[in-house]
């Protein structure tokens, strides 16, 4: 579809819920489907307007509404409802609705960004019929109209373009001026010429449109190094250093982050298959299981279990320690000994159990059982020494020993170590996205939040 004013191309733009209306990025004006205007309009004293619908091609009519202090444009044949630029905002202080289209929650109806493929970039002086005349405000530098006392939509509303197949983000949006002029051009170039400039990145693509007073081109482009354009133009020595990044820049580690994925994906199942092995291999068989009770007034703490055997190959073992502590604590020293040899092997384990109830918030810390392994213990018959200091008035434990454990946390820590380059890699990647967007109107982190930290 194409502007019934100005000719340029309609763009579609989805304002509410199964809501689209067409605007023109040129003029400002919008299409809307007459059921999708939330506001009642009685319009009077039809005629003819100088323009067909952009939707069917019948004549439109003009006719006024709220007593004359608005004209909308209307087709007689689709009834599609014409707004030029300003019109919806008077509509919306006339009627007392902030929301012409959609819930109260929608945002309003005004026209916004692209959402179709933009049009093929035509030559520099392709003539469209003129928008009103560039204003100047405060004496500062020209702006076009639809810009003039405007905030930035784009940088609100993020639009993409779609064209050739790549979808296109949108980067910036801002209103250049001429300041000098020097050489040969294909157009008139005077100083103080102003337009809507508009940039979209699709790395290493970029699209970007121009609207003026008098036209609206699209430009298509691609990101170079440095030293392929240093080799185009055989220009002696190296292209100076780069500094920053480009809108369109290649991020040099997009192309790394599948790669490091997928070697995290094959370590990652190199550890589950080892683990699952080792788990089917592994006995888990539990050789002894004993309880102790070690009354405060006992002077000699000490307490000695039966004697178990250990069969099989030379493997570890799962010692765990089960206690009745109630905002207590325990250091439980215990000695894996041979039966046979006397060799002994000494090691302990803390425990504490505390809990309450804090602004009426209940909390706990510690645990009142504990695990612990002992590695390489090859067969042969042992027994346990244990001796437990405590503040309880009454201990009460339990010990439970099995061999051949297999260990959940190894396979876990080869995990960390594996997810490490893929971390290294995402942190580079993030980093220099976010210098790309830095200087865009969608900035990933403010200056002010860099000068917080």
């Amino acid at each position: 579809m194409q502007c019934p004013k100005c000719s340029a191309p309609l763009e579609a733009i989805e304002i509410a819920t199964g809501v689209v209306v067409r605007s023109c990025a040129a003029c400002a004006g919008v299409l809307y489907e007459s059921a999708d205007v939330a506001v009642p309009l009685a319009l009077i004293g039809p005629r003819p307007a100088r323009f067909d619908c952009p939707r069917c091609r019948r004549p439109m009519e003009t006719a006024t509404s709220y007593e004359g202090q608005i004209e909308v444009d209307r087709c007689g044949t689709c009834a599609a409802l014409w707004f030029d630029a300003g019109e919806i905002k008077i509509l919306r202080k006339l009627s007392g609705v902030e929301n012409i289209a959609g819930g109260k929650s929608e945002p309003p109806p005004e026209p916004a960004s692209p959402s179709e493929p933009p049009p093929a970039a035509g030559p520099r002086g392709s003539a469209l019929p003129p928008l009103p005349p560039v204003k100047v405000k405060d004496g500062n530098a020209p702006m076009p109209p639809e810009m003039e006392g405007a905030q930035n939509r784009d940088a609100e509303r993020s639009p993409t373009v779609l064209h050739e197949g790549r979808l296109y983000r949108h980067f910036q949006s801002s209103v250049p001026v001429t300041t000098s002029v020097l050489g040969e051009f294909p157009w008139v170039a005077k100083v103080g010429d102003a337009a809507r400039a508009r940039d979209f990145i699709c790395p290493p693509y970029a699209l970007s449109q121009e609207v003026t007073a008098a036209e609206s081109v699209w430009s298509a482009g691609e990101y170079l190094e440095p030293e392929e354009v240093w080799a185009a133009f055989a220009m002696p020595g190296a292209p100076p250093a780069k500094v920053g990044v480009a809108p369109a820049q290649p991020n040099p580690w997009a192309g790394e982050m599948p790669a490091v994925w997928r070697m995290f994906g094959l370590g990652a199942a190199v550890c589950a298959g080892v683990f699952a092995f080792f788990a089917m291999t592994s006995s888990g068989t539990q050789v002894y299981d004993g309880s102790f009770s070690v009354p405060a007034s006992d002077v000699e703490r000490s307490r000695v279990g039966e004697v178990f055997e250990v069969k099989g190959r030379t493997s570890n073992l799962e010692i765990t320690v089960d206690t009745n502590l109630e905002q207590q604590w325990a250091y439980v020293s215990m000695a894996l000994i041979d039966a046979d040899t006397d060799r002994a092997l000494d090691f302990g384990r803390e425990l504490s159990y505390y809990h309450g109830v804090d602004d009426g918030e209940a909390w706990s810390e510690g645990r009142r059982y504990g695990t612990l392994y002992v590695p390489s213990v090859p067969a042969g018959r042992y027994y346990l020494r244990v001796e437990p200091e405590t503040d309880s008035p009454q201990l009460n434990f339990r010990v439970a020993v099995k061999r051949d454990v297999p260990l959940k946390r190894v396979p876990l820590i080869a995990l960390g170590l594996l997810l490490l380059p893929a971390l290294w890699a995402g942190m580079r990647h993030s980093a220099f996205e976010n210098t790309r967007w830095m200087e865009s109107d969608h900035p990933r982190t403010s200056s002010d939040d860099e000068e917080d930290e």
